[in-house]
Parts: structure tokens; sequence; C-alpha cells
């Protein structure tokens, strides 16, 4: 490190735009947690007050009165699923594509997982949504309002930086160990869940967590592809949250905190292992 970059490194200005953007970005958040905990008249009288009468009645009401309860278990279930079908299918591609011996079938795969990346998800909601709708006419079953009407969509949206993430850590990975279990017998299937599934857990976990969060936070698809109510996710029914308490912001606010909190807790917990899944790959190679 140079005498120039280790002055930059050092300076306090860096320090504080970064304290001062981590402010910004948290202020919102600070502001819904505070009213929340505030009656609705003192939210509607002064909003940007500091609390004077602390209550917990919103989170109360939230939780037995509008079926916050509900779409929270909903969100689990979906964005559990969803992220568990995701990475076992992203690991599978993953491991084919470090192993494919076809260079030219491996690039053209890859060009096609860089091009799904770049369609923006908002251009293929009508035809998403289409088929949703007729997937009986194919299959013979319908999904439309089913909790498969979102775990599949979101399965597949996630599959391809999921599979990048996964394969740059599986082309770290030696041969030999494969190799070895090879000659004790072990099948393809063997080999990839009791030898691979395993040495790649710290990047599957990550990809897990990644796109846990990107599912627990949709709003569009949701909103889309689920028109009954107790079938609403969280994000959905907390969007809804003003119709149904008529203006009770303080029940808006604690809905609110009801779908960030569990967010939230999960990346503080699991943040280092996130950073460690997303590095190794490129720290191995």
């Amino acid at each position: 490190m140079t005498g120039r970059e280790r002055k930059q490194k050092d300076s306090p200005w860096i320090h504080i735009v970064l304290m001062g953007y981590v402010l910004i970005s948290l202020y919102p958040l600070l502001w819904a947690f505070q009213n929340s905990f505030k009656r609705h008249v003192d939210i509607i009288s002064y909003p940007f007050a500091p609390i004077k009468n602390f209550t917990i009645q919103n989170y109360i009401d939230a939780w037995n009165t509008s079926n916050v309860n509900v779409y929270l278990a909903n969100s689990f279930i979906v964005s559990i699923i969803a992220s568990a079908a995701t990475v076992v299918m992203a690991a599978m591609t993953a491991y084919a594509l470090v192993r494919i011996p076809y260079k030219r079938i491996n690039q053209a795969i890859m060009t096609v997982l860089l091009l799904a990346i770049m369609v923006p998800g908002a251009t293929i909601l009508v035809p998403l949504y289409a088929f949703v709708r007729n997937f009986e006419n194919y299959f013979g079953f319908q999904i439309y309002d089913t909790y498969l009407s979102l775990i599949f969509p979101y399965a597949t949206f996630g599959l391809a930086i999921s599979v990048m993430i996964i394969k740059a850590f599986m082309s770290a990975m030696s041969k030999e160990l494969e190799e070895a279990a090879v000659m004790d017998g072990l099948n393809i299937f063997g080999l990839f869940f009791r030898i691979v599934f395993p040495i790649c857990l710290p990047a599957l976990v990550s990809v897990f967590i990644v796109n846990y969060l990107n599912n627990w936070n949709e709003f569009i698809m949701a909103n889309l592809l689920l028109s009954k109510e107790s079938l609403r996710t969280l994000a959905v029914g907390v969007a809804a949250f003003k119709d149904m308490l008529n203006t009770n912001y303080g029940g808006l606010f604690a809905a609110t905190m009801y779908s960030v909190i569990p967010v939230v807790v999960v990346y503080v917990i699991l943040q280092d292992k996130i950073i460690d899944g997303l590095t190794a790959g490129s720290l191995k190679g």
C-alpha cells in the first residue's frame, strides 16, 4: 500500500461520509420504529416528535386482528421453500458447468445465464401471469392462488446469479477428492450430495440467505399471482394495511416492523457467512 493510499484509507472524511450515508439510510426505519410505539393521535399531531405515551397496543392489534400472523407464516413458507429449491438447482447446474469438458457448451450456458440476469423482471410479468393462469391447461393442475404460483417463479428468478456464485466456488475444488470417491464406488448422485454438497456449504448458505431475503421482500409477483387474503405474504399484507385499518398509522408502522425485523435479525446474525460465502470462490481462486 502506497503512502497516498494509506492516507486516503485513514482519512476521517471517509468515515464521516460513510456514517452520514448510514444515518440517512437508517432514518426512515428508525422513524417508523419509533412511531410504531405511539398512539394514533400522537402520530397525526407530532409525527417527528419523541414518544410521549409509549404503547405496544399497535403490535397487539396488528397481530391479533389484522392477520399479520397469517401473512408472516405465508412469507416464511414461500421464502424458505423457494430459496431451498434455488440452492439445489443452482448447485447441480454449477457442478455440471464446472465439470463439462466442452467449453463451447459451457460458454453458451453461461451466456444464457448472463442474459437472464440482464432481463428486467417487470418485462415478463404479463407472460408470467398468463402462464400461471393457464398452467392447468399445460400440466393438468392449477397453481394460481397457491403457494406454488410464487415458489416456482421465485426459485427460477434467483437461479442465474446463484449458479454463478456457486460455480465460482466449485471451480476451486480439487478433482482428486471426487476421483477418490468414484473409486470407492459412489455414483454421480452420491458424489454430489455426499462430497460436493458439503464442501460447498459456505457458498450454498450464502446463496440461500440472499435468495431468502429477496423472496421475503418481493412484492410485485406476490401481489399479482395471489388474490386470496389467506395466502398473502407479509409484503403484500403490509401494503394493504392502510385500507384495512383506515388511517390507523400506528398499526401500519407496527406491521412494517413485523416485516422488517426478521430480515434485519437474519442479516445481522449471518452477515459474516454471507460475505464469506460470496467471496470464498474469489479468494480460493
